[in-house]
């Protein structure tokens, strides 16, 4: 049986984006914690195992010193999944490009990842940025969660 290519992947994953993201209720998100979030769960999970699915495809663009070293390091979203949802729920439309720009990976302890801690509950100017940003520059806002809590990365050299 043949594999399926990584283009051939990615393209099943956008369809069911667009398919699955006009179908919820809730267009109208705000920045509160996810515990608040009363709307449209089940589309959600749909949503971030779709991200989750598309990030496999994705090496990291950035790495903490320590990152580099660790066995095994942790990998994050620059942009959290939540606000990639967020957003396809949101817009729609906006589905391709945040697939295709906004999925970026950093190789960071697992401190580091720690330390960093929730989208909401540790950074939530950055959280309400990045739900009205124009999705080129939501990976640089998402970086700003890092140097918040004083963990250092660098763009990987050829990344």
């Amino acid at each position: 049986m043949p594999s399926i290519s990584i283009d051939d992947r990615r393209a099943q994953l956008l369809a069911c984006a667009e398919a699955v993201a006009p179908l919820a209720q809730n267009r109208n998100i705000t920045a509160v914690h996810v515990s608040k979030v009363e709307a449209d769960h089940e589309i959600r999970r749909v949503l971030e195992t779709i991200v989750r699915r598309w990030t496999k495809g994705v090496g990291p663009t950035y790495e903490s010193r320590a990152g580099t070293l660790a066995k095994p390091a942790d990998l994050d979203h620059v942009v959290p999944c939540r606000v990639i949802v967020d957003r396809m729920i949101m817009n729609p439309a906006e589905c391709e490009a945040l697939l295709q720009e906004s999925i970026v990976i950093a190789r960071i302890t697992k401190d580091e990842h720690r330390k960093l801690g929730g989208i909401w509950a540790d950074h939530p100017e950055v959280y309400a940025r990045l739900l009205t940003a124009p999705v080129g520059e939501l990976h640089t806002i998402g970086l700003e969660r890092y140097s918040n809590k004083g963990v250092k990365v660098e763009r990987i050299k050829g990344a």
